[in-house]
């Protein structure tokens, strides 16, 4: 087959400051991978994180080594590519765009669905959280009425070990229902994880907290499980691995996303491979368009949450595949 695939940049402006416990963006750079042979086309979106080694230089020089490597190469279907991808050093979010471009294109040559030509049913409409960046105390409450966070079920809240307490305080009365927590690897010790949930006012509106400790943290994951009810949830923790009784001994559920995974294949074995566990699993996003968080759609029975806000948190989405109305997230032919 003769394959011609270009990488181009997506610049997205945010509509507010992003921060976390790590970084503070207010601009995303990521990719769209196109793959063109005849008059069918597919297309995935990279949206790389620095979080694991990822960079702009690196996705362009992964993919110009792609392109240079894979010339020869008769890629007559997903597990070829993917095996492909496996024998070389591709980042994890590349490998997904390369992926999702190759899957859409094959899909749209058969005539299907990408949730038939994967063999996963279809579901058309889900409700996600929205994510509120670490911010100045003073700012919360203005944040939560001006956005009109009242149409989501739940929000997820960014903290650090620092503000974790007094922003949780003031999400939680000013916002009625439940709160997501997600402190990005700031926490040090799981006495200090403890000693945040214990001064909560209200820890029962706290549906779950998401990797308060550094992913190497692994007795202390251990130790805190073991002194907690609270629900707590795997992000950093688990990438393109697959996923064992290592996370289910630390953790009672685990964010999986595409873009850390490495490919629709992965993520859905994963998924497969949690449910045996009787973990918790959530569906989850980087800052992307509405193209990559389609993506993300398109594999969504069977998960438990949802956290597919990146394209609402754009000032303007590029592709507007997807819709958000009170809180739900569906594809916009629909409407």
């Amino acid at each position: 087959m003769s394959f011609k695939w270009t990488l181009n940049e997506l610049h997205l402006d945010l509509k507010f400051n992003w921060n976390i416990s790590r970084n503070s963006s207010s601009f995303k750079r990521n990719f769209i991978v196109i793959l063109q042979n005849g008059k069918f086309e597919g297309r995935g979106e990279v949206a790389f994180n620095v979080r694991y080694n990822e960079s702009f230089e690196l996705i362009q020089s992964k993919f110009e080594e792609f392109k240079q490597e894979s010339s020869t190469v008769d890629f007559n279907s997903v597990e070829s590519l993917i095996s492909f991808l496996d024998k070389g050093d591709y980042p994890q979010s590349l490998k997904f765009g390369l992926e999702c471009a190759f899957v859409d294109y094959l899909s749209r040559l058969a005539g299907k669905s990408v949730q038939q030509y994967l063999s996963v049913n279809t579901v058309s409409s889900v409700k996600t959280s929205f994510s509120i960046p670490i911010m100045e105390e003073s700012l919360v409450a203005d944040f939560i009425r001006d956005h009109h966070l009242d149409r989501f079920h739940v929000l997820k809240l960014k903290v650090n070990k620092e503000n974790a307490l007094s922003l949780t305080e003031l999400v939680l009365k000013h916002f009625t229902g439940l709160v997501r927590v997600d402190a990005n690897e700031s926490f040090d010790h799981h006495e200090e994880v403890l000693h945040y949930l214990n001064s909560l006012s209200d820890v029962s509106r706290l549906e779950f907290l998401e990797q308060p400790l550094k992913a190497s943290a692994h007795e202390e994951q251990l130790l805190l499980k073991s002194k907690t009810k609270v629900i707590l949830i795997a992000d950093e923790s688990v990438t393109s691995e697959s996923v064992t009784d290592f996370y289910q001994e630390r953790f009672d559920g685990i964010n999986i996303k595409l873009m850390k995974a490495g490919g629709y294949v992965k993520a859905l074995k994963q998924l497969r491979q949690a449910k045996v566990l009787g973990l918790k699993v959530m569906l989850g996003c980087m800052v992307e368009s509405s193209l990559g968080i389609s993506a993300a759609l398109n594999i969504a029975s069977g998960f438990d949450y949802f956290d597919l806000d990146g394209f609402l948190l754009l000032k303007e989405d590029p592709y507007h595949i997807l819709t958000e109305e009170n809180g739900k997230v569906f594809y916009s032919f629909i409407q």
